[in-house]
Order: C-alpha cells, then structure tokens, then sequence
C-alpha cells in the first residue's frame, strides 16, 4: 500500500509545473522516512547537512541508501541506466529526476559530469556513489575520481564542495551480513530478511565539506576516501 501510494505521489507531487521549487518536496520526504519505519530502520544522524548545494558523496552498501538518504533531504541520484528499465521502480526513479550512467562508457561519464555540474549550479544537491558498486560496509572502496570531475569543472557558479557521507548499518551494535545488498542477491529476499530483523540502527555521518582543488580529481577523490574511512573506522572499533 505504501508502494502504491509512492507512485500516486510519483505522478502528481513529482511535477515541476504544479509544484515548483521546494514544495512538493516535504511530502515527498515523508514517504521516504515511513518506508524506513516500515522496514524497522531507526535512524541516527551525526554531524551537519551542508546548507549549501554540494555534491554529496557517499559509501554505498544496499538500496536501502537511497531511501535513507532521501528521507533525509532533497537531492538527484546517479543510478547505473539499468535500472531506468526496471518495471516500475525505474519508472519512479524517472519521475524522481535520478540521472542514469552507463558503466564503462567514458563519453556517457562526461556528459552526467556535465549534467551534475548544471544542477548544482542551479542549486540542487546531486548525491553519487563513487565506489562503483555496493560493498559490505566494513570499509570504503576505492573511488573512482571521474565521478567528481562535475565539481572540478565548475567556473561560472557559486564555489561547491564536496561534503563526504558515511552510511553505517547495524543490528544489535554490530555489522550483519543480511543487510547489504550484493552480488546476486534477489531484492525480494533481502527486503524479507530486513523485515524479520526487530530493529536496524542507521547512522549517517555528513562529515565537514571539502574544498575542491581545481584542475585534481584525483586529489579530491583520495581526500574525500581518507576522510570517509577514518569516520568508518572510528564507529567500527
């Protein structure tokens, strides 16, 4: 019923004409935060969302991130063009404005750059996951600096950052194997493994912003690792 009423939302709150600006918004944000209810997901937010329009960074461990971090402010995503194919959710993802990629494909890297360079400077947030896959949450993978060549080559707009994110799951104080979403693992069997769980704790770290060090993505990109991890590695001991 909640899915139901997602694509109700999808189709009329989802509608720039309608409700320009911010205020489809606050409904919108409140699906996300019930659906987490619904899967028992307590969440414990550390640090401070960045005011400004940064591109947020973040680790990337099971679907579950995207609601999470919605629930928690507007932003774009980037999701592999797969799922733009996807029965109904990637017909929501459409509606939602998620900007699709095509791994591997070096010319569809520089056009999203300049997609996500547009958006922030018009204001929006855009939230990628750099790790190029989804990982058991024990650690921060490698990050591909490509996705942060949007933000290097920004000129024309307001100086953005990056503002690093660290996603933490945990069941009983500790990690749990059912949680991530990895390899083959069906959607429908991790959606009822998390269901049976009492209760799962979700902290999210925003960490301080990061100046952007023109014309070094690479640079960028193992700063924002160094500090991601070092967080990981704090909540973890």
């Amino acid at each position: 019923m909640h899915v139901l009423w997602g694509v109700v939302q999808a189709l009329y709150y989802l509608d720039a004409k309608k409700f320009p600006g911010d205020k489809e918004k606050p409904i919108i944000q409140h699906w996300y935060q019930k659906f987490l209810q619904l899967m028992n997901i307590r969440v414990q937010v550390h640090g401070e969302l960045a005011q400004d329009n940064h591109l947020m960074v973040a680790n990337h461990i099971s679907w579950k991130d995207i609601v999470l971090l919605r629930s928690l402010y507007s932003t774009s995503f980037v999701a592999k063009s797969e799922i733009a194919r996807w029965p109904l959710v990637g017909w929501m993802s459409v509606r939602a404005g998620t900007l699709f990629i095509k791994r591997g494909s070096i010319s569809d890297v520089r056009r999203l750059n300049e997609q996500i360079a547009q958006l922030l400077c018009d204001g929006e947030r855009v939230t990628v996951f750099p790790e190029g896959g989804t990982g058991e949450g024990d650690e921060i993978a490698h990050l591909y600096p490509g996705m942060f060549q949007s933000v290097v080559d920004i000129e024309d707009c307001i100086t953005i950052g990056v503002q690093p994110v660290v996603i933490i799951y945990k069941v009983d104080g500790k990690l749990h194997s059912d949680i991530p979403y990895t390899g083959n693992t069906h959607l429908l069997k991790n959606l009822w493994a998390i269901l049976a769980f009492h209760e799962i704790t979700a902290d999210v770290f925003f960490t301080p912003p990061i100046l952007v060090p023109r014309d070094n993505r690479k640079v960028l990109a193992q700063k924002t690792y160094q500090q991601m991890q070092a967080v990981l590695d704090k909540n973890l001991e």
